[in-house]
């Protein structure tokens, strides 16, 4: 696993895999206090790096020292960021939160990006079948 502020272009990755990045909701911002453009447009290099090489990785949100905000607050955070990593091959989905509400989060992202595949580790949604373990 990656922290999302080790992924800057030319960023030493692991060699192969799926890359499985954590990404704190804290780190691309909120409406109200306005978006991280300068990490988000670094972090789009770094996905087309990984696209460059024919790599794939997955964003897991990470609540941070502080925790999760309500749910609203971190789908529209990582709405954000698919946003900007839209046009990112490499990016094949996000994980679901552990905390919120699961459809909502789904739904949001899959408003604009209905090719993402989500993740989890919760058992309850992965009886979803649209969800995969991770």
């Amino acid at each position: 696993m990656l922290d999302a502020a080790q992924c800057r272009p030319g960023a030493d990755i692991p060699p192969q895999g799926v890359l499985c990045i954590w990404l704190p909701w804290g780190q691309v911002g909120t409406e109200d206090g306005g978006y991280n453009e300068e990490f988000l447009a670094a972090f789009r290099d770094f996905l087309k790096e990984l696209e460059e090489q024919g790599r794939y990785a997955f964003i897991v949100p990470d609540g941070g020292s502080g925790g999760f905000p309500d749910g609203g607050l971190l789908a529209a955070s990582m709405k954000h960021c698919a946003r900007r990593i839209k046009d990112c091959a490499s990016v094949i989905g996000f994980a679901v939160p552990p905390a919120g509400d699961a459809s909502y989060f789904m739904e949001q992202l899959r408003e604009k990006h209905a090719h993402y595949i989500f993740f989890s580790r919760d058992e309850s949604l992965l009886a979803d079948g649209g969800i995969v373990r991770y």
